[in-house]
């Protein structure tokens, strides 16, 4: 956890540092409107962008996931519960 929440800080203060070099203004056309704006401006809305489609692509099997161990959970907790039968031998 610790390990990921490092490279992640790494990542931003990088796209931070390439956004702050790239300051030449350009013109884009989103949707038939002009928009003008630094490149870097840019670059960081691009990779909001992407990182939260990929957090939004990523949520199904996520969800799936988290959803199956519980279901597992609830039958190891139901075997558990029910004592075993042993057969007598006669």
């Amino acid at each position: 956890m610790i390990v990921s929440l490092i490279l992640t800080l790494a990542a931003v203060i990088v796209a931070v540092m390439i956004a702050l070099e790239n300051t030449t203004m350009v013109q884009i056309t989103f949707f038939g409107y002009p928009v003008q704006g630094a490149v870097g401006l840019f670059m960081l809305i691009a990779l909001g962008i992407g990182i939260v489609l990929g957090i939004l692509l990523m949520l199904p099997s996520l969800i799936g996931r988290s959803w199956t161990v519980m279901q597992n959970r609830r039958k190891i907790a139901q075997l558990e519960y029910k004592p075993s039968r042993k057969k007598r031998s006669k």
